[in-house]
């Protein structure tokens, strides 16, 4: 039996106009939505060579591109996903594509689908269907062609045409589907559910000080806090005056520390950030120690006396708490300007703005 040739396709030539700046080129924890889409692809054991649809021009220089992928300009003009398809495999020698839209930053291993014994297999999350994680044979090829010259675009209808098998998303994957279309979105996605802000700063800063005084103005709202703390080279947890002791003196619902072979949260022995937040308990927002280097939203504390220039310098950064002004366009308050901070964080993740 002849093995089939399985590509990716990650689609990628998208206008992000509601985004302001374009989606694939992202900053995502050190590398852009497009290289983070890549790599899933190329960890995922699935494919052989991963291919990413450009829309009708290359507008990506060869630095953004990763090393290895072949880039795929649409043949059809302004007919969106489908015309990538049609192209990946018009220019191609793929017997079955597994596609991905650039700005879903969440794929996991387990979320992709068999290769279907008809034509295609999509998800149905909610009622939707979800067309652009998916996995196309090129059997796809005809039809598409067809509704391109018919000037229609719409994945929906190639899936009409076609022998789809549909699968149910469970809700454990819905972040899956969580796409990318405006600043919003990408805070949220970046936050997880429920939102992470990390708290970041040179080493004596003032993090858990900071967080001491935080977390009370958030509690006194009615917002249930959780504080982990990121250690780099080993930890004791909730001994007298440890930063998990004190975090939750100050109020915290639950306090983890996550090291860097291990972490330790109320006996349990999972290893990485979502692992403790699927064991925490109901809360509203998590508050981290650390993860500077993480897709986080941030706050970064900041001391004139330290000499050191921020630590953040993308779009994650929500706040800066600072005793100087600095030359950035984040919102800049005080060090123990806590309420004003409190105030931030509940207006971007709509957390209780009031005071119970």
């Amino acid at each position: 039996m002849v093995r089939e040739k399985m590509y990716a396709l990650v689609l990628a030539g998208g206008r992000s106009s509601r985004m302001g700046e374009d989606k694939a080129l992202l900053n995502w924890g050190g590398e852009t939505l497009l290289e983070r889409a890549v790599r899933f692809w190329r960890e995922s054991g699935r494919v052989e060579r991963v291919l990413v649809s450009v829309g009708p021009e290359n507008h990506f220089s060869t630095a953004q591109i990763p090393e290895g992928v072949q880039t795929v300009a649409d043949l059809e003009q302004g007919c969106g996903p489908m015309a990538g398809l049609a192209a990946a495999f018009a220019c191609s020698d793929a017997d079955v594509l597994c596609v991905s839209a650039v700005d879903m930053p969440n794929l996991t291993a387990e979320a992709v689908l068999p290769v279907p014994k008809g034509d295609a297999a999509v998800y149905r999350l909610n009622g939707r269907l979800e067309p652009l994680f998916g996995v196309y044979r090129r059997s796809v090829l005809p039809a598409a062609r067809q509704l391109l010259t018919e000037g229609k675009g719409k994945m929906g209808l190639l899936l009409d045409a076609v022998q789809t098998e549909y699968y149910f998303a469970p809700p454990v994957l819905e972040p899956v589907f969580q796409n990318l279309n405006t600043p919003e979105d990408a805070l949220h996605a970046r936050a997880g559910t429920p939102p992470a802000v990390a708290v970041v700063g040179w080493h004596n800063a003032g993090k858990t000080t900071f967080l001491r005084g935080l977390i009370p103005a958030l509690t006194a709202r009615g917002v249930r806090v959780a504080a982990i703390k990121h250690d780099a080279h080993g930890f004791e947890l909730d001994h007298e005056n440890t930063d998990t002791w004190h975090l939750r003196r100050a109020g915290a619902e639950s306090a983890a520390i996550l090291g860097p072979d291990s972490w330790a949260v109320l006996g349990k022995g999972e290893r990485t950030l979502e692992d403790i937040r699927r064991t925490l308990p109901h809360v509203d927002l998590i508050l981290t120690e650390g993860f500077k280097y993480s897709p986080l939203p941030k706050l970064e504390i900041h001391r004139r006396t330290a000499g050191h220039p921020l630590i953040v310098q993308d779009e994650t950064l929500l706040a800066v708490l600072t005793d100087e002004p600095l030359e950035t366009e984040a919102p800049q308050l005080h060090l123990t300007d806590f309420e004003a901070c409190a105030d931030v964080l509940c207006r971007r993740f709509d957390l209780p703005e009031k005071k119970s």
